[in-house]
């Protein structure tokens, strides 16, 4: 059975996984990205995760990145999501230059998520729906009754976390003011809690913390809100038949999932046309969905 090696990289950690065609991963590697370090620093890390789990099987290798991603060169564009350096990289190119003779695709890292769950996860029964990573930063991947996913005319559609919450809100990263990056990330719960109380504490526990802390469970009542908001705008402007929520931040739900349904329900126009359910795939979503592009895209070569 053909084997494929595929590459999930977060503002946090890198995870790679070899997964045959039916989706099973045989191995796994990991490593924390060096975000802050450069895009130098980065390729170097992905192609350690590469060589933990190659062999010479291997049909090609898929990478799912965050930022705005041209697909069709394997580059990220002026929007380089949450690693310093990272806009404009030719990561195909560098990638290449190790593995010269070994297909390299290279897509966004929430539409390789949401087309795992596609293929064998919470969207498997949908028709349509928007799938929003709710992790260091937000990213979304929107999958139409055909089955494609919008990549937009200059690849930056689907850009969920890029969208405005709050008009005139914090500076984003990509330039804007109020971006929703900036109000639902595990960062931006992080930087909250921070401003606050001057205590730097990850937002896995700002989370647990919520049930006895007030400043974080005003934090995640907030965050819940907000989020229960964005979805009525994502439900009426794309119509989908679900909404799938992943990404890191969904480990914590049990502190915010049936907050941000209450919310839903107060501020939506109608709650009973639309689905809203975890990722199944999680952690694995990224990987499995970056081997399958693989598969794809080697298969239309026949």
């Amino acid at each position: 059975m053909r084997k494929v090696i595929g590459i999930d990289l977060g503002g946090t950690g890198i995870f790679g996984a070899v997964m045959n065609e039916n989706g099973e991963i045989l191995k796994k590697a990991e490593k924390q990205t060096p975000s802050n370090k450069g895009r130098k620093a980065v390729l170097e890390a992905i192609i350690e995760i590469i060589e933990r789990l190659w062999s010479p099987d291997i049909l090609g290798i898929g990478i799912g990145s965050p930022g705005c991603i041209d697909s069709e060169n394997g580059r990220a564009l002026e929007i380089g999501g949450n690693i310093s350096g990272w806009a404009n990289t030719d990561i195909r190119g560098e990638i290449k230059k190790a593995y010269p003779n070994t297909p390299i695709y290279v897509e966004n890292d929430a539409n390789v998520a949401g087309l795992c769950e596609a293929w064998m996860g919470a969207g498997k029964n949908l028709n349509s729906f928007v799938m929003l990573t709710l992790g260091t930063g937000v990213g979304g991947a929107i999958y139409l009754e055909d089955g494609r996913l919008i990549k937009g005319y200059n690849f930056q559609g689907a850009e969920l976390g890029h969208a405005i919450l709050y008009p005139k809100g914090k500076i984003c990263n990509c330039g804007q003011r109020g971006c929703v990056d900036k109000y639902l990330s595990g960062h931006s719960i992080e930087e909250k809690y921070f401003e606050l109380t001057k205590e730097k504490k990850s937002g896995k526990d700002i989370f647990k913390d919520s049930e006895k802390d007030p400043i974080a469970a005003k934090i995640i009542e907030e965050y819940a809100e907000d989020l229960a908001i964005y979805l009525v705008s994502l439900k009426n402007i794309f119509d989908p038949q679900g909404i799938i929520i992943g990404g890191g931040v969904i480990n914590s739900k049990a502190f915010w999932w049936d907050k941000m349904l209450k919310y839903y329900k107060i501020h939506s126009n109608s709650i009973k046309s639309m689905q809203i359910v975890p990722a199944r795939y999680l952690n694995d979503a990224g990987m499995i969905g970056a081997g399958r592009i693989v598969f794809i895209n080697e298969a239309d070569k026949k």
